[in-house]
């Protein structure tokens, strides 16, 4: 996979279409499309942010039960997705642990890990590895590649578990910072490491 070919898988995730029909892209410096990716995620993110963050306010008020209840019943990942940034870490990691692990891989697909940095590093390492071990399931290497710049490292390494030898060429193109690959191939065991191609290790 090119590094153009990976930025057009990514931004076909934020727009919520196929790779197929950003093509003709395909000769649009790296740079270029990372920008657009990001700018987009933001148009996206901001978009009625308003009432987003009167939501999260309101939440405030609410038990955390009953906050996890709503979520996956009323707000669905993607409303779900959204108003994570814009609540407490704590709060928002609490409600968390009692998500079920399809639903917060469903949450994961549709988050921009940036915003939700501060939750993602208050998550108990056993919930990010159920979701991990969802998202390998269902072989969404993009959102395990957007999530290794913001766990630590022993949650990395016991999620790498989870994920075959044959997909970590794949997770390693779909990651935003190219220096990451070096973190990853330091956690791997020797074995695993040996099984990579030449430019990987």
């Amino acid at each position: 996979m090119t590094p153009q070919e990976a930025e057009i898988r990514k931004l076909a995730r934020v727009l919520g279409v196929g790779a197929e029909r950003l093509g003709y892209l395909a000769d649009v410096p790296v740079e270029d499309l990372r920008e657009l990716r990001e700018r987009a995620t933001t148009v996206l993110f901001d978009a009625h942010l308003g009432v987003l963050e009167r939501m999260a306010g309101a939440s405030k008020l609410l038990p955390v039960p009953v906050l996890a209840k709503m979520a996956e019943r009323v707000f669905g990942p993607l409303l779900a997705a959204r108003i994570a940034g814009l609540v407490e870490p704590s709060r928002g990691a609490e409600i968390a642990g009692r998500l079920s692990p399809a639903f917060l891989a469903d949450v994961a697909a549709e988050l921009d890990p940036r915003r939700a940095h501060g939750i993602i590093a208050k998550l108990p390492a056993g919930v990010v590895v159920a979701v991990a071990r969802e998202l390998s399931r269902r072989r969404d290497w993009i959102t395990i590649a957007r999530f290794v710049d913001h766990l630590p490292d022993a949650t990395i390494v016991t999620s790498l578990e989870f994920i075959p030898d044959a997909a970590l060429p794949e997770v390693a193109a779909l990651l935003d910072d190219p220096a990451r690959i070096t973190k990853v191939r330091d956690l791997l065991p020797p074995e695993r490491l040996a099984a990579l191609p030449d430019h990987l290790r």
